[in-house]
């Protein structure tokens, strides 16, 4: 799914490759990816839990979402946000990170 706009804050997703609902607590958000900071577009909590001990974020970008449950409150600041975030994201300083998947490949034996 590719949003024609970021999604606010409170957003409940699911995403392609999760099976999980995720919420949305914040945006651009910068991740040191072995030693490479850049950013993903969005960062999450499980929902309906939130944060729990020992929580760890999501991090994923729109086009990993699958599906929109809910979108958050919009109000003017947010819509002037969203409305600026592709050109002011564009002059960030830090790439853009994927979600890169690795693939395990299981070999038969066939018993030999």
């Amino acid at each position: 799914m590719t949003n024609n706009h970021i999604l606010p804050l409170g957003s409940v997703v699911t995403l392609k490759r999760g099976d999980i609902k995720l919420i949305i607590v914040g945006r651009a958000q910068l991740f040191n990816n072995g030693g490479t900071i850049g950013y993903f577009d969005y960062s999450a909590l499980g929902y309906p839990q939130g944060v729990i001990a020992q929580s760890e974020f999501a991090f994923f970008n729109d086009e990993d979402i699958e599906k929109v449950l809910f979108e958050g409150y919009r109000d003017e600041q947010e819509i002037e946000f969203a409305d600026s975030y592709e050109k002011n994201i564009k002059s960030a300083a830090y790439p853009k990170l994927i979600i890169e998947r690795k693939k395990t490949v299981e070999t038969e034996t066939f018993g030999f």
